[in-house]
């Protein structure tokens, strides 16, 4: 069944944050590389937490696919799951993931 990005089926923000770890607004190049077929997107991080990021993209990326995220200037790399996914403009998304599995280190700090 194709993805439907219409916005009564993309996963939704809470209005109120909930989370209880400090995230950073972080410009960091990254790779997305999908796990289940050969798609990568060089992109951009909005910002970054210990367990997750917000990144920009111009795909769409289904809420629980999952993929692999690599720091383009560091070291730190990611298999995460897409959590949420909004649209900005026609060709421009926000999603953010869930590091599942994560070694090494974003060049920025917590």
């Amino acid at each position: 069944m194709p993805f439907d990005p219409s916005p009564k089926k993309q996963s939704q923000i809470p209005a109120q944050d909930l989370r209880s770890e400090e995230r950073i607004s972080a410009n960091e190049p990254v790779q997305l590389s999908s796990v289940d077929q050969s798609v990568t997107e060089s992109t951009r991080t909005q910002d970054i937490s210990p367990h997750g990021a917000r990144v920009i993209t111009h795909r769409i990326w289904r809420p629980g696919g999952r993929l692999l995220i690599r720091s383009l200037r560091s070291d730190f790399w990611a298999e995460a799951r897409v959590v949420y996914w909004r649209s900005f403009a026609s060709s421009t998304f926000a999603i953010g993931v869930e590091f599942l599995k994560q070694a090494g280190n974003w060049q920025t700090q917590y």
